[in-house]
């Protein structure tokens, strides 16, 4: 049964509350015997556009109620889009979705009209929420159904900016108002899309139908919304923040969702410029201004404040990144061998902040499924803790930090996993840290309170690295030689699996009752080349061996490799301060 039909199908708040995965008792207490004032803490943040925009984040309990609402709405919505044209007209609050795609429909046109719905989420009060679900004829639910939905829903006035299932019932209250602006669209031969309160239309058409906007006649500078749009717009129950009417037209900047769209989607230049003064004031001095303190007096200016927080600028270059992707054509070599301008810099900040800023001695493996194997060799081998980790209240708590190759980070550092591409990781500590190995200016803020360490198997795959590694640090190392590490440079280092007498993986140092396994008629083949009509690989290894029963295995094989980690450990000596 689809998620609709199941919300359909609920007569009371007991069934809703069953449908959400709550006793009815359970979703009692939290919405309606939790005083209002102890549902949500209020914060603000600072706008883009100036100001500050007030935040209300529900009480865990209450989050996880809303979590899972979110969850059936979203379920419900697809369906209802389904039947619509309008299904592809909004980019926000969407998974898959953005602002890039949002941009993308609006490039290359002659007039492009951006207008903003005046204040969103205020617009979803209590009764207008309630009254949906009652009336909305996809969902027609009964009045305690459509009254409870609200009150989880609801901070008691309207939908709340920080609450999980604000976006998704903003988004379905605004279908109606996607249908008939697409439908207005098309008469007009022009484009529309919406990301939640922003809405634009573009057109290549020689002059722009006043219907839907019009030159002012008192500023010809400006644009004013035409009646027709106007009143579409306000028959749907939204107004126009007619102070954010902006009309582009082609031969100056023509802007959507902040993305220009003139001949490609595209962050304006300023804003790469700002980005790249960021990671270059990081790169000098580990910090950089990003926000602004208010002024200690009435009317004063500014006070720009230093921050060394990452997230915000790492957040910043995503942003860059995933825009001019967007218009890539190249391959994947080729982005490689002859990377653009934010490529470039991306990785020379990821390299800062996951090898010289960082806050934990790193693991970096050849794998995603080594540090399976690691952290529960840790979790299970009392003599290594809390040395490598400790058990906590609130679960295992490693001392390490393992390099994830999830995300971008492995993209834009050429670590796709395996040994050849780990070569990567000592020549960017060439091209970042030694003036003589690169024309760009070598970092100076170099905390590196912590070593980073590279776990290799112990066979033939340890050539290219090593060779690297030779050729530009003059450090050896083979499968026959026998250090318990390799001090490469700086806060680098590189630890192989033990020897016993030859070659050596992470999987050799299971027992072998472990390795032998069969599931499902398959075996269990370590390499990267298998044949899935008769052999598992190391993921599947991973989590229906190893994970599943990790309490059952014994991980004593991996002593002599977590001694080595610890000598490294306690071998390195950071710069001082």
């Amino acid at each position: 049964m689809s998620y609709l039909a199941k919300l359909k199908a609920t007569k009371d708040r007991k069934d809703l509350a069953r449908l959400l995965g709550f006793t009815p008792s359970a979703m009692t207490s939290i919405v309606y015997q939790t005083m209002p004032a102890a549902k949500y803490t209020e914060f603000e943040i600072p706008k883009k556009s100036g100001g500050k925009r007030v935040i209300k984040a529900p009480f865990p309990k209450l989050k996880k109620l809303q979590t899972h609402l979110a969850h059936v709405l979203y379920g419900c919505l697809a369906e209802i889009e389904q039947n619509f044209d309008a299904k592809s007209v909004s980019y926000g609050f969407r998974k898959g979705r953005g602002i890039e795609g949002n941009a993308k429909i609006h490039k290359r046109k002659r007039f492009v009209l951006n207008l903003d719905l005046a204040d969103f989420f205020p617009t979803f009060n209590f009764g207008r929420v309630r009254g949906f679900f009652l009336k909305d004829t996809s969902f027609a639910l009964t009045n305690e159904v459509a009254t409870t939905i609200a009150q989880i829903a609801c901070d008691g006035v309207a939908l709340p900016q920080g609450s999980p299932c604000s976006p998704v019932i903003s988004e379905l209250i605004c279908h109606i108002l996607d249908v008939r602006l697409l439908r207005l669209a098309r008469t007009y031969g022009l484009r529309y899309s919406r990301y939640a309160d922003d809405i634009t239309f573009s057109t290549n058409r020689r002059e722009f139908p006043a219907d839907i906007a019009r030159v002012n006649q008192t500023d010809p500078s400006t644009w004013v919304i035409g009646k027709e749009l106007a009143s579409r717009i306000d028959d749907c129950g939204f107004a126009i923040n007619f102070t954010k009417t902006r009309m582009h037209c082609r031969g100056s900047r023509q802007m959507v969702t902040g993305l220009i769209v003139n001949e490609k989607v595209n962050i304006r230049s300023e804003y790469y410029r700002n980005a790249r003064a960021m990671c270059d004031s990081v790169f000098r001095q580990g910090a950089y201004f990003h926000s602004h303190q208010t002024p200690t007096v009435a009317g004063g200016t500014p006070i720009p404040e230093m921050t060394d927080n990452l997230a915000p600028l790492e957040g910043i270059l995503n942003h860059i990144y995933s825009v001019t992707q967007t218009e890539e054509r190249r391959s994947v070599q080729d982005q490689r061998s002859a990377p653009r301008a934010i490529r470039s810099l991306y990785r020379r900040f990821l390299f800062y902040k996951r090898f010289i800023a960082l806050e934990a001695p790193l693991i970096v493996t050849e794998g995603k499924t080594d540090p399976v194997y690691l952290r529960e060799a840790i979790r299970h081998l009392p003599s290594w803790q809390p040395r490598l980790g400790e058990p906590t209240v609130n679960g295992f708590k490693f001392s390490l930090s393992f390099f994830n190759y999830g995300g971008k980070s492995h993209e834009i550092m050429d670590l796709g996993g395996g040994t050849g591409d780990l070569k990567s990781i000592p020549l960017d500590y060439l091209r970042n840290l030694d003036s003589s190995k690169s024309d760009r200016k070598p970092m100076q803020h170099k905390p590196m309170k912590f070593p980073v360490i590279m776990v290799l198997d112990n066979d033939d795959g340890l050539g290219d690295v090593a060779g690297t590694i030779k050729k530009n640090f003059n450090v050896g190392m083979s499968v026959t030689s026998t250090q318990d590490f390799y001090h490469v440079c700086e806060n680098l280092y590189v630890v192989k699996t033990p020897e016993a007498g030859g070659k050596s993986s992470m999987e050799s140092m299971f027992p072998k009752s472990w390795t032998t396994i069969v599931l499902n008629g398959k075996k269990f083949n370590p390499s990267n080349k298998i044949d899935i009509t008769k052999e598992y690989g190391k993921e599947v290894f991973a989590t229906s061996v190893v994970k599943a029963n990790a309490a059952k295995i014994d991980f004593s094989g991996f002593n002599p490799l977590l001694d080595r980690i610890v000598k490294v450990i306690d071998h390195y000596a950071p710069p001082a301060s």
